[in-house]
């Protein structure tokens, strides 16, 4: 007989008293959803996904967008929080659940987890500094008052950005004068918001996502509102939206839309699965899947119409045009701020745009850092009994002290060296062997049950052939570009080498502030390391507990030896999948009217 404790299905086992464990849950279903969203959301969308889409064909992007989003986005999310909720525990745990030798692939999202928290606190720690400048009532960004160099009069906000706020220095090599003691107190101020957000589990998630997920599109609106009644806001406006139907036949536009949506919707970083694990079992796990994967995209073409509107407003007054605009920092902390310091009542509306972004970034921060303390916490066990504040606490830490490798004035470039290696590959390994894990070695079929038993629906058979075929397929395409790209193409980096007093000196002169520059052979190696690092798990796990001849053609084939448990495995089997059927004599979907769907 199988019984259930009001939330996961649990089979009793004749003779022993029925336990009930108190495990953590969200207060309501709101704060899941807001957790998830704010996970999501981040700052790509608004700082990468409207260049995107200006660079790739404006409306006619959204073209591959969409088809992207249905064939390779929305499947994976719904793996990952299907699984999640049916298996009730962290990526690592879930895993191990379908088979042993997917351990690995939780244990790589962790990792994987842990370099994006490392680096990404230090983006929110420069928007803090900008947040602060701008509660001034002439931000110094908007002028040259600060320093004699003529070089600032050629493009103020660029200038402000590597020359104040990073100290940047002219190589990778040079670390200049050190920390910046400025961007040090931030770092610990953005750990310190992060901790508190994540420190008491869901209970203190949940409760940070009212403000954290909700407050950033409060902030939209009103730059929206702001940006369409400004001058020159169509020229923005359609820069971003006419169609250019030729940019379709250019494959890096559909690898870039693939791209985009894969971590736009925060794929293959576990936090998916632990968020819906705290999630009571009958739970509609479809609607809300679609549900988070149309909200995200809604708002990216919301804040690229804001962004583009403003930046439309900036061709109009400077004459900077729209075209030269770069996506990531390049965007946010240069064009973007010297539009804003160009508007009526700067102040204002700069201190919103930077507090969205604020928001962004931790709603973002803490849902990674969520996801990565449960699987450490839940299912490995690593803090033994220690409380889970002490367990973030010790994490939060340990991640701020490596996080100070980008204060100094090669940070920002050490920052790139770990956003371009562990958290592009990497990802799409992870995530193609969750397809084949999910559609395969757990089996569709199995699945399908899986899903009809918590929501009282099938899975829709759309997803079924997308988890099995089409979203491995598109994302081993995208990996053998990403290969051969990294190959062929010599890696680079912008560095700030200032500009050159004679030219500054000229009026009618183009300054060059930033010069391309070939990665050195260490940081090829170190990221070379970090790849290997993020996906060793993986084949090392995979080796060891490999399935056996008889399993993996049994996958192939979809062929099971027997039928398959809902809730915890049989004492004498290792897995939930192909067990035999002389041990388990259990229905896969059992009859529970007692519990209503959420």
């Amino acid at each position: 007989e199988i019984k259930t404790n009001g939330s996961a299905p649990v089979k009793q086992v004749e003779g022993e008293e029925e336990e009930e464990e108190e495990v953590e849950a969200w207060g309501n279903k709101t704060q899941f959803l807001l957790a998830c969203i704010g996970l999501a959301v981040g700052l790509g969308n608004v700082w990468r996904f409207p260049y995107l889409l200006h660079k790739n064909g404006g409306g006619a992007f959204l073209i591959p967008y969409i088809i992207m989003l249905c064939l390779e986005g929305l499947p994976i999310m719904y793996v990952e929080m299907a699984i999640g909720q049916y298996f009730r525990g962290g990526s690592i745990v879930s895993w191990e659940k379908i088979h042993p030798s997917l351990k690995g692939l939780g244990m790589c999202c962790v990792i994987i987890s842990s370099f994006l928290c490392i680096y990404y606190v230090m983006v929110i720690a420069w928007v803090l500094y900008y947040l602060w400048v701008s509660l001034r009532t002439s931000p110094a960004y908007g002028g040259c008052d600060y320093t004699d160099d003529v070089c600032c009069t050629h493009d103020k906000t660029l200038y402000y950005w590597y020359a104040v706020v990073l100290k940047a220095t002219p190589s990778i090599d040079d670390m200049g004068d050190g920390p910046s003691w400025e961007l040090v107190v931030l770092l610990i101020l953005a750990w310190i918001v992060t901790y508190l957000c994540v420190f008491q589990g869901v209970k203190s998630t949940g409760k940070a996502a009212y403000f954290a997920a909700t407050f950033p599109y409060i902030c939209l609106f009103i730059l929206l509102v702001r940006g369409l009644t400004l001058p020159g806001a169509d020229i923005g406006l359609k820069a971003l939206f006419t169609p250019k139907f030729d940019r379709l036949l250019d494959p890096r536009v559909w690898i870039d839309a693939a791209t985009q949506i894969f971590f736009s919707l925060s794929l293959g970083f576990g936090a998916l699965v632990a968020f819906a694990s705290f999630m009571p079992y009958k739970n509609n796990i479809t609607r809300d899947t679609i549900m988070v994967a149309c909200i995200n995209c809604g708002t990216s073409l919301l804040a690229g119409s804001c962004v583009y509107s403003i930046l439309g407003f900036r061709e109009h007054s400077t004459g900077a045009k729209i075209d030269n605009v770069s996506a990531g920092t390049g965007l946010t902390f240069i064009a973007i701020t010297e539009a804003v310091s160009s508007m009526t009542g700067t102040p204002f509306f700069a201190f919103v745009f930077f507090f969205m972004l604020f928001n962004l970034g931790v709603s973002s921060q803490f849902g990674t850092l969520a996801g990565l303390v449960t699987p450490l916490y839940n299912d490995l066990r690593v803090f033994g009994k220690a409380r889970k504040e002490i367990c973030v606490a010790v994490i939060s830490l340990a991640f701020l002290l490596i996080g100070l490798l980008f204060t100094p004035g090669n940070g920002e470039y050490m920052l790139q060296l770990f956003n371009n290696y562990p958290v592009t590959m990497p990802l799409l390994i992870v995530s193609i062997v969750e397809a084949f894990g999910c559609g395969w070695v757990f089996g569709i079929d199995n699945f399908d049950l899986a899903i009809q038993d918590m929501t009282g629906a099938p899975c829709p058979k759309f997803f079924k052939i997308c988890i099995k075929f089409v979203s491995p397929a598109i994302m081993i395409i995208l990996l053998i570009w990403l290969m051969v790209n990294s190959i062929m193409e010599v890696e680079t980096y912008e560095a700030f080498v200032n500009c050159s007093p004679d030219i500054a000196m000229r009026s009618n002169s183009t300054a060059e502030f930033t010069e391309t520059k070939p990665l050195p052979t260490w940081a090829r190696v170190m990221g070379g390391l970090m790849v290997t690092l993020c996906v060793l798990p993986v084949a090392v796990v995979g080796i060891t507990r490999r399935m056996s001849i008889k399993e993996f053609m049994q996958c192939l084939r979809n062929e099971r030896g027997g039928e398959y448990v809902i809730g915890e495995a049989p004492k004498n089997a290792t897995r939930l999948s192909v067990v035999n059927p002389e041990d388990v004599k259990v229905n896969y979907v059992a009859q529970r009217e007692d519990v209503q769907s959420v």
